[in-house]
């Protein structure tokens, strides 16, 4: 027997009925004898298991394990360390199909994930679609009355691709000269273009878009993400603060202010990367993953030249969902990424080919660089790190 533990090789040669063998690899949990051999069992990376769905916590793995280089990978990290401002990496993770291979010390912070928000505005929608109580043909007007004078053609894909042409009355209420984010984001004014003429991202058309949800929800959409997404998936607590009522009912800001940690959107992540799956349970359905997360914004939609052109989504949105491809996109990623973006920094980024969900939270501003240039080269970087 072979007591001592690792791995051991012997090497002779002898006969063994009717066979001949040059070499055995032993290993401490396999016994030889004369006249018996037991095969090892085979060794099986991280990298060859399948998705890890976390009950209470992520398993822990390496990089090298899940198969990249763990130099190259380190090199990757520094650089997306390098755009980072003074929060760094600390509320940063990095999964490899559900098991945790990059983890900062303060994954637990919640606070603000600004328009990150917009993705779980469209996954409600998705949801209510699945159910029966809408689709993407809906007229918004048919559910909202305040946009029957001025948008009663918009759809509820219109919102959902920032092509309605919404604007509210009034100026913004922050210290800068914009029309966007007024105090009265419920009262429409003339639209700034007909229906998918243009892109534009407008945080008030996000508002009014949450407003129309909750009608058709008759719920606030916390609640509704709770009991549809958040407990399936053991988000645990998540704040979503309001932007007004409607009928009584609380209305959950569309466009921003869902309150949570890097640990709980890693979740939500990982349930994005499996197309809606998590374990045997179908969540969100399949077909509205690969809607929300494909083109909806074509490359030849102009960008509507108001307040906030400076934000390309030709080729580049879906269904409040950035993609690889177009004017903001990411040529050197793999093309089914997708990400999640809001200010300061805050990022989800979805690399489906690579069963990959990565991370960024803080609260320390933009990188200077854009974050769709910061990630794109990130990515170029992971490429290089992975071995398999």
């Amino acid at each position: 027997d072979i007591e001592t533990p690792g791995r051991h090789t012997l090497s002779f040669s002898m006969r063994e009925d009717g066979f001949t063998f040059d070499q055995f690899a032993l290993s401490n949990d396999i016994a030889w004898r004369p006249g018996k051999i037991e095969e090892p069992s085979p060794i099986m990376d991280a990298v060859d298991l399948p998705t890890d769905f976390p009950e209470k916590d992520f398993s822990l793995s390496t990089p090298s394990a899940e198969g990249f280089d763990d130099a190259k990978f380190d090199a990757a990290m520094e650089y997306l360390l390098s755009h980072c401002n003074e929060d760094g990496l600390s509320e940063t993770m990095v999964l490899h199909r559900g098991r945790v291979i990059f983890e900062g010390d303060s994954v637990d912070n919640v606070h603000n994930i600004w328009s990150c928000s917009k993705s779980f505005t469209s996954t409600a929608l998705g949801l209510l679609i699945d159910e029966g109580k809408c689709s993407l043909d809906t007229i918004a007007a048919d559910h909202e009355p305040e946009l029957s004078e001025f948008y009663p053609d918009v759809r509820l894909s219109h919102f959902a691709s920032m092509t309605s042409g919404y604007s509210a009355e009034g100026r913004s209420r922050w210290n800068d000269e914009n029309s966007d984010w007024s105090w009265t984001p419920y009262k429409p004014e003339d639209p700034m273009f007909s229906p998918g003429s243009h892109f534009a991202y407008w945080d008030e058309a996000q508002m009014m878009f949450g407003r129309v949800l909750t009608r058709i929800a008759g719920e606030p959409l916390v609640e509704y993400l709770e009991r549809q997404v958040f407990t399936p998936i053991r988000m645990g607590d998540v704040e979503w603060k309001m932007e007004g009522e409607v009928d009584g009912v609380a209305i959950n800001n569309g466009c921003t202010n869902i309150h949570l940690s890097a640990r709980q959107l890693a979740r939500f992540g990982l349930l994005m990367m499996a197309n809606g799956r998590w374990k045997s349970e179908q969540v969100i359905p399949e077909e509205w993953i690969s809607l929300a997360t494909s083109t909806q914004v074509s490359g030849n939609t102009p960008v509507f030249d108001g307040d906030r052109a400076n934000v390309r989504g030709s080729g580049s949105y879906g269904f409040n969902w950035w993609l690889a491809g177009g004017e903001s996109g990411m040529p050197l990623a793999p093309p089914t990424t997708f990400y999640a973006s809001g200010l300061h920094h805050n990022v989800l980024c979805v690399v489906p080919e690579w069963d990959l969900v990565i991370v960024r939270m803080g609260v320390d501003g933009n990188p200077n660089y854009g974050k769709h240039n910061v990630y794109n080269e990130f990515l170029a970087k992971l490429a290089l790190a992975k071995m398999r």
